[in-house]
């Protein structure tokens, strides 16, 4: 009988020319340069950005209000009659044209422009946070996409390898077979065995593609890398994972930009309620040009100084100042119960990170004590299945149950990884 090779050998190596999945790479300098483009170039940063100078926008247009507004003008009459008198323009002239320049300065409005100002400086404050969680929100995004891609990378290995030890064992039935010392059920079972890895093999690729998508959404552009294999990096905890639960919620509390956040949109809505408030105190303007007029463009020799100082007074506006007032101050208490809930928001990060954590490494460990033993229990089936001590269906089960132990082992280490990455984004690391 002529010796067929494994279909699932060619497969396998279909699979690797294809070049299908994107990299993987466990180089952290692949990561880092990943997080570096995603802070560069994801939409949502530019999008905060943008606020940020809308914000700074506002802030110039306030503090503008505060300035002098200079301008300037010129103005023509025709009269029908043109001996007709104009008041302020001697009688005589025909045509009129009058030319001035002047400026108007607000001197006191009762601390509203001021107030109106600094509100202005808290909200782009407040911007200028919200993008860096943002950043920060955007970066940690690309870790976990990046651990998601690489542990799927590493199960199409593992899967790949499960194919391999299937059409191994597909080929060692069928020597079995035609030296009569297995029944042809073997070699069917054993066919089926194969089938059943490329699927998976083929799910697993699948997998990759779906994650290296993932990743590339999460950067916000394409992540121009290349396959190059799988090998897993070493854990080393980190300083975070290794300090106590109440530590890490006071520097959470500390750095966290939500709460920076919510502190500063209250001050800003107290700053708007001093503002409206100032509405119903005494304004004063200072006015001031030069008038020039005659029967000539552009008049001159008739130039007139002229200086003003205006005092306006609100006494009753019907509530309107009373009513903003109100609304601020309750929007100033809102966002300190707002800061309150993101506190014990942060508390339960923080702890669940912590915890994921620990279970992940405890799984750790659990897996690789199960992967070395299910090694030591494969090696064992295929000698007794050689031996013609042991059942295919033996080595069947012993086969699977390596598999399955490999890719618990993958899991677990990229929770550990995920759950590392989660525990420092809660801490603003």
């Amino acid at each position: 009988m002529k010796k067929k090779t494994p279909v699932g050998i060619v497969l396998i190596f279909m699979i690797i020319l294809s070049g299908a999945a994107i990299a993987f790479s466990a180089e952290p300098q692949d990561l880092e340069r990943l997080v570096l483009k995603a802070r560069e170039g994801n939409p949502l940063v530019s999008a905060a950005e943008e606020r940020v100078i809308q914000a700074e926008g506002a802030l110039q247009e306030a503090g503008a209000k505060m300035g002098p507004k200079f301008g300037a003008g010129i103005a023509a009459i025709w009269p029908k009659d043109r001996f007709m008198p104009i008041e302020g323009i001697p009688l005589g002239f025909g045509n009129v044209y009058i030319a001035a320049a002047g400026f108007v300065q607000t001197i006191y409005a009762g601390g509203s422009l001021s107030a109106s100002r600094e509100a202005a400086k808290l909200a782009r404050d407040a911007a200028v946070a919200e993008k860096e969680r943002v950043s920060q929100t955007v970066a940690n995004s690309v870790r976990i996409a990046y651990y998601n891609w690489k542990r799927a990378s590493a199960k199409k290995m593992v899967a790949a390898e499960a194919l391999k030890l299937a059409g191994d064992h597909l080929g060692r039935a069928e020597r079995l077979f035609r030296s009569g010392l297995v029944a042809r059920g073997d070699v069917l079972r054993s066919k089926v065995a194969v089938a059943d890895a490329e699927l998976a093999l083929i799910r697993a690729d699948n997998a990759v593609s779906i994650s290296g998508t993932a990743l590339e959404n999460a950067v916000g552009s394409p992540t121009e890398i290349s396959e190059a294999g799988v090998r897993y990096p070493e854990y080393v905890p980190s300083k975070e994972a290794l300090t106590g639960t109440e530590s890490n919620i006071k520097t959470a509390y500390e750095n966290r930009m939500e709460i920076r956040m919510y502190d500063l949109m209250s001050r800003r809505a107290a700053k708007v309620a001093r503002a409206a408030e100032g509405l119903l105190l005494p304004q004063i303007i200072a006015a001031g040009g030069l008038i020039n007029s005659g029967d000539e463009f552009f008049p001159s020799g008739n130039e007139e100084m002229i200086l003003s100082l205006m005092a306006r007074w609100t006494i009753f506006d019907s509530g309107e100042a009373s009513a903003k007032t109100k609304q601020a101050k309750a929007q100033a208490r809102e966002f300190l119960h707002l800061m309150d809930d993101m506190k014990n928001r942060i508390r339960m990060e923080v702890t669940g990170a912590e915890l994921d954590l620990r279970s992940s490494l405890s799984r750790r460990e659990v897996a690789r004590r199960q992967v070395s033993e299910s090694e030591e229990d494969y090696r064992i089936a295929v000698r007794r299945y050689e031996e013609q001590v042991g059942t295919n269906l033996e080595m069947l089960d012993a086969r699977l149950a390596l598999t399955k132990s490999r890719t618990e082992e993958i899991d677990a280490l990229y929770d550990v990884l995920i759950a590392e990455a989660n525990l420092i984004y809660s801490l603003v690391k």
